[in-house]
């Protein structure tokens, strides 16, 4: 039996959307995602985060781009009160614009 993948992209806009592009995962299934926001600014602001958030509609996690750095977001797919799958993107931001890092 092959292993559960799931793939998140990032979109480059503001708002930031990280939507799930693929998912072997049969349904149902939960997304879960986590938000890092990293460097100097964040830590500045004490908004470094990485609380695990619910969808903000189906397989997509859509958020404000504050503030400049080297984000991470992580998405993990619940199956059964289980993380079965899960991907990890780097999310760069510079002058408050998102740009994608290209896949994991």
């Amino acid at each position: 039996m092959a292993a559960a993948e799931c793939r998140v992209a990032a979109s480059a806009t503001v708002p930031a959307v990280r939507q799930v592009t693929s998912c072997t995962v049969e349904e149902p299934y939960t997304l879960k995602w986590k938000v890092l926001n990293r460097g100097p600014e964040a830590e500045r602001r004490d908004m470094v985060r990485g609380q695990i958030v619910g969808s903000t509609s189906p397989n997509t996690r859509v958020e404000d781009s504050d503030f400049k750095g080297q984000h991470v977001v992580e998405c993990y797919v619940v199956k059964d009160g289980i993380v079965v799958a899960r991907d990890r993107i780097d999310v760069p931001i510079s002058n408050n614009r998102a740009r994608p890092a290209g896949p994991s």
